[in-house]
């Protein structure tokens, strides 16, 4: 397989003082980018990452920013992130009256679009918006926590996005997010996948000082 995997390490799964130690793994190591998630306590029962985290690990990398906004409204929360050239904004659609104008407006900052689908959310919102989109972000689990299981019909669902991403006339790369270990997403790049959002169920959970040699055997053994 020569196909390019791309790998988004999330740092929701590190721990607070290993957080530096993480960003400065993967700088070395060459990840594509730093998945981080936003979550507001409303869209989801749960809080985590913000602005002084975000700009935090901004102040010590150029690594793109691959930023996943699971709130409500997220129209209102995005603008408080200084979002760059070439980062990834996904936000969930059914969370803002105006998916479509809200991609639009990323997009007219070069800022790389995307929708987030959880489990039970219609494709039919990627369908709409197959002209905007950059990238989609496919939940194998419902958003709100880590260490959850893939959902049953997670891979069936996978294929169907991926028979509608191929409808667009640009490529639209199609992340994976939520227990993508390393059986899962042999299965989820057959299913359509492109790229896997990573965290303690697959590459992260024995600390930064391993990182690299789990994000290489990882790699090694998708590409089999």
């Amino acid at each position: 397989m020569n196909r390019h995997i791309a790998i988004y390490p999330s740092v929701m799964c590190s721990k607070p003082w290993d957080l530096k130690d993480y960003v400065n793994v993967f700088d070395k190591t060459g990840v594509d980018g730093i998945h981080f998630d936003v979550m507001d306590g409303h869209f989801v029962p749960n809080i985590t990452l913000g602005t002084i985290d975000f700009n935090m690990i901004r102040s010590i990398t150029d690594m793109p920013m691959n930023v996943h906004f699971m709130v409500e409204r997220p129209e209102v929360i995005i603008p408080y992130f200084e979002l760059k050239e070439n980062d990834m904004c996904a936000f969930h659609p059914e969370a803002t009256r105006q998916p479509h104008s809200l991609l639009l407006s990323l997009k007219s900052r070069n800022i790389k679009a995307g929708l987030a689908i959880s489990p039970a959310t219609s494709i039919d919102y990627i369908e709409n918006c197959l002209d905007v989109l950059d990238f989609i972000l496919v939940m194998a689990v419902n958003p709100g926590f880590g260490g959850q299981k893939m959902v049953a019909n997670h891979l069936s669902k996978l294929e169907k996005i991926k028979a509608l991403a191929d409808k667009a006339a640009h490529k639209i790369e199609i992340i994976v997010d939520g227990n993508t270990t390393l059986e899962n997403a042999k299965l989820m790049l057959k299913a359509g996948a492109d790229s896997f959002v990573v965290g303690n169920s697959s590459i992260m959970k024995d600390g930064p000082e391993k990182f690299q040699e789990n994000y290489k055997l990882y790699l090694e053994r998708l590409q089999k």
